[in-house]
């Protein structure tokens, strides 16, 4: 397997600039990077820098490096300051050229006020009565493409192609995201690369397809498995993309009392108890106050449905419960067919207040519904969690082209680095939990 030259490193001098090493491997084509919904200026200026710094970085770093200094100097994207001054430095002249040139076209193109205002008089003067607004259906198949040009396809040119990394049930993610797509995954032990060092420490590699995506050594085979686990894990986040529950996504808590059956909502669910929460160390949390998020519902009328709940405790004209106000069987079967029938996706929690005969009954209904459940916590601290199987591919449709806004409150997702010009607000890295 071939395998890319190292990048070069860079390290500080006097006064804070980078000293970057020549990279001998310069024979690639900068033009195979131009994407079909690329505008005409954004790729002049991300083709300028690449060009004028080919013989100075290897080849990934340097595509990375000129998608964001286009995202700075289009988007007023924000990075590491070390990183936004090398930007600086490097783009200096090309971004003053750039710029010169807008202001000429600028300069040529430019409209007095009193012209202006009389093209608008003329305008008014000739209106005819406004078009009926498009419908909610033909926005979403507009923001289907970029620029009215066809449908994009977010798997395009991905290496991996549509393998998507669901960060979620520790160190089984990766095989559980291969096993999906049925693709094949490994992890073996490797053979030492000298026979001196298999007395000294073990070798471990993970496989795709029966293509070895990463090789590492530990002391112990267990220390090893974990370094190149992190290493694939590492790899495939920056070819594929990847996709991670909200922490404090909102989840529908379902729990007897004397009274009968109490349905609420709340940001506190079964499978992140006794987890940090979304605050200022949550690198969720940034992603989003970067994105504009000053809390509570998501969207521009921050319309995500508060209590939106009744619908699961009708059955006719009457409420679950009327004949018995602990419930039965027959009832909870009732709420969740009502679930199903709904375009509700959050999760159903069912409370330690259910007994474990009840629980197990609620398992068997959510298997007959064609849905997810898992139980979490021991003892009195046992919860059930129901939840609709949501395809990752919807998921990523949603929020990166629909951007629905119950989507994004559900899901974080970070984009592979060849997709990072096109949803510049998805790069930042996403984590896995209790990956040791």
């Amino acid at each position: 397997m071939s395998t890319k030259a190292k990048r070069p490193r860079t390290t500080p001098e006097m006064g804070g600039k980078q000293k970057v090493k020549l990279n001998n491997d310069s024979d690639w084509d900068v033009d195979s990077y131009r994407t079909e919904y690329e505008s005409e200026e954004h790729w002049e200026l991300r083709r300028d820098f690449m060009l004028a710094h080919k013989e100075r970085f290897e080849e990934e770093r340097l595509v990375c490096l000129a998608q964001t200094f286009v995202n700075m100097e289009f988007l007023g994207c924000k990075y590491p300051a070390e990183t936004m001054h090398l930007v600086a430095e490097l783009s200096k002249e090309i971004a003053k050229e750039f710029r010169h040139k807008r202001e000429q076209r600028l300069k040529r193109t430019f409209v007095s006020a009193s012209d202006a205002a009389e093209q608008r008089a003329k305008a008014a003067n000739q209106q005819s009565l406004p078009a009926d607004p498009p419908s909610d259906k033909s926005n979403r198949e507009t923001r289907m493409c970029f620029g009215g040009g066809k449908p994009i396809n977010l798997f395009e040119g991905l290496r991996f192609g549509q393998l998507i990394v669901y960060l979620s049930g520790d160190r089984s993610c990766l095989r559980n995201s291969c096993t999906a797509i049925s693709v094949k995954y490994d992890e073996r032990a490797g053979v030492p690369e000298h026979p001196s060092d298999e007395d000294t420490c073990k070798y471990a590699e993970v496989l795709i397809n029966d293509e070895v995506i990463a090789r590492a050594q530990g002391e112990t085979l267990k220390a090893a498995k974990l370094a190149a686990f992190k290493q694939a894990l590492l790899l495939l986040q920056g070819h594929c993309y990847s996709i991670k529950l909200n922490a404090s996504r909102q989840t529908i808590k379902v729990e007897k009392s004397q009274n009968g059956v109490n349905i609420k909502v709340t940001k506190e669910s079964a499978d992140n108890l006794g987890d940090r929460k979304l605050d200022d160390r949550n690198k969720g949390y940034r992603i989003m106050r970067l994105m504009g998020w000053t809390g509570g519902g998501l969207g521009r009328q921050k319309q995500g449905r508060e209590e939106p709940v009744g619908y699961l405790l009708k059955s006719n004209r009457t409420g679950l419960g009327a004949n018995n106000p602990q419930g039965d069987l027959a009832d909870y079967r009732k709420l969740i067919e009502n679930y199903v029938n709904s375009d509700d996706f959050r999760d159903l929690q069912f409370e330690p207040t259910f007994s474990k005969e009840e629980r197990a009954a609620l398992h068997q209904m959510a298997s007959r519904f064609g849905l997810r459940s898992a139980s979490y916590g021991t003892g009195e601290t046992r919860r059930l969690l129901i939840s609709k199987k949501v395809p990752l591919n919807t998921v990523l449709t949603e929020i990166l082209i629909r951007q629905d806004p119950k989507f994004c409150d559900r899901y974080f997702v970070q984009v592979p680095m060849q997709k990072a010009h096109l949803f510049p607000g998805h790069v930042a890295g996403l984590d896995l939990d209790n990956i040791d």
